[in-house]
């Protein structure tokens, strides 16, 4: 009992990296079998395939384990509870051994019922008795958790010497110097050209010029074989989405198949709906690059019309802006309790991969989203993006309104009533004037009252209490649906769109390849390959920051861009300054916000012949607020002060020199002398002076001048650095660094320095939601405290864009 004691005492280790090896984890030697020593240690049981990788991505020699023995208990098989009790037992090899098919070598006797084949399937060719392996063990007191035994780490055969790899003499000029199968990127990549129609032919032509242009093979990979890519597309052939005539048998079929690619599966119930959640091993390592201290946004609705179940698609922005789906929900509600859960299996699946992981704000598309359920999970900010219904008022405008007059007139309104009810201005009653006045337009109107003016309320309500995502992240979300639309309904048997088995085979294979080859570097060699659902590149912010001001002339109420590609082809924006502009291209006539309609709002903003943003003034209102109501919660009171002291540290180490020159020329006789108790009996004239920092705090700045004389009063001639005894003021954020306050704290600060914008990743998550959420009010105090940082980071970003001096014009701030 003493090993098991000793083996549960040890650390249960989470690198932050998606693929770890050994050398990345603390082993610990304990007593073993028959009085050996094992090297052991624990990581979490989700985490195996993840050891497994990067152990099989070592440089010195790269391979790959297969599994060479498993023991596995029955779920529902009776187990006594025991403490060296094992759910689970896999033995991982090294794939050269542990047979040794070189000359010489030893073969383990086959079994009496095995009959020899041909080729030796999921093995390498070649077998040169490497003894490398390691054994992990699922145990019933921690089921979580996996133990790995790792005895024989080295890449070597029975003699000890090395037996594949650089370090194999033997090995040169052989596949034994590299891997034994090709990568799983390449691999990925090989699927996803077959899927979206890359014949076979031209996947290797591509492949072997590039292995030809680079002077050889350098690793497994360019050793890429036509009957491997061959076999694959015959699989893909001969595979069919109906595994079963009953949809529902069918998927559950897929889901058993698909373990890895299901974070959350739920039948029919007498009280809950069908819910699965599918999210592929790519879209995880997405989801952990791009949204940590990021934005993850929600389309919640596509294939209303068409689909038995509908889609709700999760993305995050790339760092081109691009929209990258991450998880897809099919369910026939979301807007409901049922949603807790699902988002718990995502939340957790995404924390077993990288404990440090956080959200910093969550856009909603549909104000019946659950947000309370959104902050409980994710526990950072909602945002509101009002693409749905701009892009859906101006398609219908544009197919029931015949006049061009009135289309402008009638998107003008709209406009004015939007930003009106965002700045706290209006209320249902402006679109019922809007009703009134436009009631010759029958068609448009009979659309609207049907369907948007029974939810007006709902949308009013989210407009006034969820601060608004920019244009920006909305010019994403546009180009993502619209994507996922042409990639997604374009089977010429419209049976298919009301089986489910049929949705989720889709999106795992061909929707998810379009997808990873939008982010495949190589993908313009294969474009002339290319189909309508390759549609790719910038989104229409983008490209409205490639167009020069000099191509956008304004004149009256209409506004014309000279395009960039044919010069003699040039677009009319009539209501220029807003987005809900109408433009005369193809894009602008979907109902999409082209680049047009874009570059004409950046132009009119930095000429200030428009308002500022919606987003920012609720950014703007909101700091107003604090001003006038100080905080009561201690972290955001806590954050003022070391920013405050921060300044202060800053100031002392620029006035000190010259504080030090005046002193000398004092010495010397040639400035005059000031009395240093006469200064300071004037700073103690403050009342914040002489009591501490934290009771002043503590009091609402009552009466209290927030000067840095009055800090530095109270910090008297102590460093900066040693501010925790202050009566405990800071808490955690004792000493404050410049990482922890996304501040560079070996630079002076100056309003150059500082940021003036906010892009999709830096959205503007204030308003009513993150202050008074977290803020203000009392009971939102734990919510931010847990954030642990991102919520500091946002709010220290957003700090930074209001206190720029000049906005800089390369980029469009605050659309």
């Amino acid at each position: 009992m003493a090993r098991w004691d000793e083996i549960f005492s040890l650390p249960v280790q989470n690198p932050p990296t998606l693929e770890f090896s050994a050398h990345d984890l603390v082993w610990s030697k304990v007593e073993g079998w028959r009085d050996k020593i094992d090297r052991v240690a624990l990581i979490h049981f989700a985490r195996v395939d993840d050891f497994v990788r990067g152990e099989s991505s070592n440089k010195d020699c790269p391979t790959r384990f297969h599994v060479e023995a498993r023991r596995r208990r029955s779920p529902k098989a009776p187990y006594k509870a025991k403490v060296d009790g094992i759910l689970e037992y896999i033995l991982y090899w090294c794939s050269f051994g542990p047979d040794d098919h070189r000359k010489g070598g030893i073969v383990r006797p086959s079994r009496n019922t095995y009959i020899p084949k041909k080729t030796n399937a999921g093995r390498p060719n070649t077998k040169r008795g490497c003894t490398c392996h390691f054994i992990v063990k699922r145990l019933i007191a921690e089921p979580s958790v996996a133990l790995i035994i790792y005895n024989q780490d080295k890449h070597v055969d029975k003699k000890g010497l090395p037996c594949h790899g650089p370090q194999d003499k033997k090995a040169a000029g052989t596949r034994a110097m590299f891997a034994p199968y090709i990568s799983e990127d390449l691999r990925l990549r090989v699927l996803s050209l077959l899927y979206v129609g890359v014949s076979v032919e031209t996947i290797m032509q591509r492949h072997n010029e590039f292995v030809e242009k680079q002077g050889g093979p350098y690793n497994r990979d360019d050793l890429l074989t036509h009957r491997y890519v061959r076999r694959q597309e015959r699989s893909i052939r001969r595979s069919t989405y109906e595994l079963d005539a009953d949809d529902a048998v069918s998927v559950s079929m897929w889901v058993e198949s698909h373990q890895n690619h299901v974070f959350f599966y739920e039948d029919f119930t007498d009280s809950d709906p069908f819910t699965l959640g599918i999210q592929t091993e790519w879209q995880l390592q997405q989801m952990i690059r791009f949204g940590n201290c990021s934005l993850i946004a929600s389309d919640s609705r596509i294939g209303t019309n068409k689909l038995k179940y509908p889609v709700h698609s999760l993305v995050v922005f790339n760092s081109y802006k691009k929209a990258i789906p991450i998880a897809w929900i099919i369910t026939p509600r979301f807007a409901s309790a049922d949603a807790h859960r699902w988002m718990r299996a995502l939340f957790n699946r995404v924390r077993t991969k990288d404990p440090t992981w956080k959200l910093a704000g969550f856009i909603v598309d549909d104000p019946s989203m659950d947000v309370l359920t959104i902050r409980d999970v994710f526990e950072c900010s909602v945002l509101l993006s009002f693409w749905r219904v701009r892009h859906a008022w101006h398609k219908n405008l544009v197919n029931r309104c015949s006049g061009k007059e009135l289309r402008v007139e009638i998107s003008r309104r709209l406009q004015l009533a939007v930003d009106d009810i965002c700045r706290g201005h209006g209320n249902v009653d402006l679109f019922e004037r809007f009703m009134e006045d436009f009631v010759d337009c029958l068609d448009f109107m009979d659309y609207f009252k049907a369907i948007w003016y029974p939810r007006i309320g709902a949308w009013i309500s989210a407009l006034v209490t969820l601060p608004l995502a920019s244009l920006e992240t909305c010019a994403a979300m546009e180009f993502y649906h619209n994507q996922l639309k042409l990639r997604l309904f374009n089977e010429k048997d419209r049976a298919a769109y009301q089986r489910t088995d049929w949705l989720v085979d889709k999106l795992g294979t061909k929707v998810h390849s379009y997808f990873w080859l939008d982010e495949y570097s190589g993908k313009d060699d294969f474009a002339r390959y290319s189909k309508d659902e390759w549609v790719s590149g910038l989104t229409s912010f983008q490209k409205s920051l490639e167009i020069s001001d000099s191509d956008v002339v304004i004149e009256g109420r209409c506004a014309k861009v000279t395009d960039q590609l044919d010069r003699d082809r040039i677009y009319v924006v009539r209501n220029p300054g807003s987005q809900y502009g109408m433009c005369d291209c193809t894009w602008a006539e979907m109902g999409y916000l082209c680049e047009h309609v874009l570059k004409v709002i950046k132009v009119c903003r930095e000429k200030g012949s428009i308002l500022s943003s919606v987003s920012i003034f609720q950014y703007n209102k909101a700091l107003i607020d604090m001003l006038h109501c100080p905080p009561h919660d201690s972290l955001i009171r806590d954050h003022a002060v070391s920013l405050a002291i921060y300044v202060q540290k800053q100031l002392n180490s620029l006035v000190g020199p010259i504080q030090k020159r005046t002193q000398n020329a004092i010495r010397e006789g040639s400035a005059p002398v000031f009395s240093d108790n006469r200064d300071r009996g004037f700073v103690n004239e403050d009342p914040c002076v002489n009591g501490n920092i934290s009771s002043n705090l503590e009091n609402g700045y009552t009466n209290c001048s927030e000067s840095p004389a009055g800090i530095q009063s109270d910090l008297g001639n102590e460093s900066v650095d040693h501010t925790d005894g202050t009566n405990g003021i800071f808490g955690e954020m004792a000493v404050v660094s410049g990482s922890e306050m996304d501040i560079d704290p070996t630079g002076s600060i100056s309003p150059s320095e500082l940021p003036s914008e906010m892009d999709v990743n830096e959205e503007v998550v204030t308003g009513n939601d993150i202050f008074s959420e977290h803020g203000v009010n009392a009971a939102g105090n734990n919510a931010l405290r847990d954030q642990n940082g991102c919520g500091e980071n946002l709010y220290n970003n957003c700090l930074e864009s209001v206190m720029a001096a000049e906005p800089r014009h390369d980029r469009m701030s605050f659309l």
